[in-house]
């Protein structure tokens, strides 16, 4: 078997592993990777293996609300089975291309956290083979379950998902789009609205002096066809060999996205609301073969937000894509949990943003925060022990379901969670 280089969604960091797809057991040492969208190195193992669970993907059985398939199966084919009969998955991250394995490892959680949660609070039970090769059934009344949510595959491979959707009475949101001139009044609104919608994230313009920005807000449209959006996008060929994206593409991007959002209220099919950036598949590839960084921090008021917003207007570098909204607190070991702020910022992988982001890393941390795993590939060790306080009894965990550490990431040694 040869071996193959693979990258996070970033494409700054990358491994070369055996990957194959996976074949129902535990191979070996390695981690299992559905369609790589975590942006760091949390789905290759370099010099072992990487078991590809894209082909896992059977619909297994769908009764009501309670829709059962195979993790390697995806969101856009949830989405696809699921919409025309008036159901949606309760929760969404920023893409529909992940599959509901990487989903529940990643505890991802969208534009309703702040309402719905992660979209591991609405599954009912997973099926995980640990690495002794037993296949465990497990429900939220197992400090396993939460252990997996967000243990970013380190428990065991994920192979059965059964998600609780959500009944939608179309496939439509009425949004109602504010645009707000500076970032006091940006924050002030987005506080003052959110909770009165199920949706609500706010994009910031980096490139902006007064960091203007645009609040989102939304539900699904009572009126409306149900159907799936259909497959139809532009693509990125290849990597160039140098980024497309720079202080002045990035800023013609801001004032594009700036100038295209009407105030107002508007009828929007989902895909445009929840998976803009679907539209252009392998976004990835504008920024080069250097790639890219994204920076997704929480930290749990409002005085630590504008002191490490404060820092990052300061950056090396400027930002098309720069997301805030509000976190609940979530369970698990490793989740992303709030309650607090979290922002994620595109940057380039750059020497001078690297050491930046890790220094600013150190600011989040004393504001009692922490770094999503998923999004993180810059984290130091004792930066990771500070932020995730409860990563001792995670690798106690570990150790017992996993005693020689055959469940191993580039993330999990660089973060030396494992060996």
């Amino acid at each position: 078997m040869r071996g193959r280089t693979l990258r996070g969604w970033g494409g700054f960091l990358k491994g070369r592993t055996l990957a194959y797809p996976y074949r129902g057991r535990v191979e070996g040492q390695g981690i299992p990777r559905g369609l790589g969208r975590s942006y760091g190195d949390a789905s290759f193992c370099e010099g072992g293996h990487t078991w590809l669970m894209r082909g896992h993907n059977q619909l297994v059985k769908w009764e009501d609300s309670l829709f059962i398939a195979q993790a390697g199966m995806t969101l856009y084919e949830v989405i696809r089975h699921t919409l025309p009969a008036g159901w949606f998955p309760p929760v969404v991250p920023g893409t529909q291309f992940v599959t509901l394995g990487g989903a529940f490892a990643s505890s991802i959680h969208g534009k309703n956290h702040h309402v719905a949660g992660s979209f591991a609070e609405h599954v009912e039970w997973i099926e995980l083979r640990l690495p002794s090769g037993a296949l465990e059934k497990l429900t939220p009344h197992h400090d396993l379950f939460w252990a997996t949510a967000g243990g970013m595959g380190l428990t065991g491979i994920i192979e059965t998902v059964a998600l609780h959707l959500q009944r939608i009475p179309s496939g439509f949101i009425e949004e109602l789009l504010i645009k707000a001139q500076d970032w006091d009044v940006l924050l002030d609104t987005l506080k003052s609205q959110e909770s009165r919608y199920s949706y609500a994230v706010a994009w910031i313009d980096h490139t902006h002096p007064r960091h203007r920005g645009i609040i989102h807000l939304g539900e699904f449209a009572a009126k409306g066809e149900l159907k799936a959006a259909s497959k139809s996008w532009i693509g990125i060929p290849f990597r160039p060999p140098f980024s497309l994206l720079n202080k002045w593409t990035v800023q013609m991007i801001a004032e594009f996205y700036w100038q295209k959002h009407r105030a107002g209220t508007h009828h929007i099919f989902y895909d445009t609301f929840f998976f803009p950036l679907d539209r252009i598949r392998r976004w990835d590839r504008l920024w080069g073969r250097k790639g890219f960084v994204q920076f997704q921090f929480i930290v749990p008021t409002e005085e630590g937000l504008d002191r490490v917003w404060s820092r990052l207007r300061e950056a090396p570098a400027r930002s098309f894509l720069t997301v805030l909204k509000r976190l609940r607190h979530q369970r698990g070991p490793l989740a992303f949990s709030g309650p607090g702020w979290t922002i994620a910022i595109d940057l380039p992988a750059t020497e001078e943003v690297q050491r930046f982001l890790i220094r600013l890393t150190d600011v989040v941390i004393e504001e009692k925060g922490r770094i999503y795993l998923t999004k993180d590939s810059l984290l130091l060790p004792e930066q990771a022990r500070a932020a995730y306080p409860e990563w001792e009894s995670f690798q106690a965990l570990k150790a017992v379901i996993d005693p020689e550490q055959r469940l191993v990431s580039n993330l999990s040694r660089r973060l030396r969670l494992t060996l």
